[in-house]
């Protein structure tokens, strides 16, 4: 026989954090399950999908705040790398730069019983522009003495309670090669004449 205990009415959790008792014989068996969240307003979520759920009340207790990964919240599909070459003509000059576009696919459910924003922090390298849609809501220096990034976009996603949302983040990087002068005739028939 099972029975279910629902978690506090302040619970994150939608009755996932409830402790399942299931009857085994003639004594019943507690199944652990994960531990219940407070009621948050935003959610910060890091590139990794690691997640720190942020309380309505601010904590008070001094503690610092610790980042989890938590599935059933953010998970990443379609995390991609790709390369390819871009050419341009001007002035007489042949223009190439060699483009690699990453992008990954956050996948964030606000599983509590009341409306939250995700608030995603994607680091930005040195020398890389974001290529999203939609648009970071801002972009932010990144903490100092970080030499391997600059900023920081940072975009936010509401979500309503149980639903499921997709953002899309993708970062460009550009590094031009060496430019080519050309003669009369390589630009006529690169120009169809």
């Amino acid at each position: 026989m099972l029975g279910m205990l629902r978690t506090p009415v302040n619970s994150i959790f939608l009755g996932l954090a409830a402790m399942a008792v299931v009857a085994v014989g003639s004594e019943p068996c507690a199944v652990a399950q994960r531990p219940a969240y407070p009621i948050v307003q935003e959610i910060l979520v890091r590139q990794n999908c690691s997640i720190l759920l942020a309380p309505a009340e601010s904590n008070g207790g001094g503690k610092k705040a610790k980042f989890e990964r938590d599935p059933a919240i953010c998970h990443l599909e379609t995390v991609l790398s790709s390369a390819h070459m871009e050419e341009s003509i001007q002035d007489k000059e042949l223009h190439r730069s060699r483009v690699t576009i990453n992008e990954q696919e956050y996948v964030l459910q606000n599983i509590s019983d009341v409306p939250v924003v995700f608030v995603v922090e994607q680091n930005v390298p040195n020398g890389w522009q974001v290529d999203s849609d939609p648009q970071p809501g801002e972009v932010i220096p990144a903490s100092v003495g970080d030499s391997k990034q600059d900023k920081v976009a940072v975009f936010r996603v509401n979500a309503d309670p149980g639903q499921a949302v997709r953002l899309h983040v993708g970062e460009r990087h550009v590094r031009p090669l060496k430019t080519k002068i050309l003669k009369s005739a390589a630009i006529a028939s690169s120009s169809g004449l």
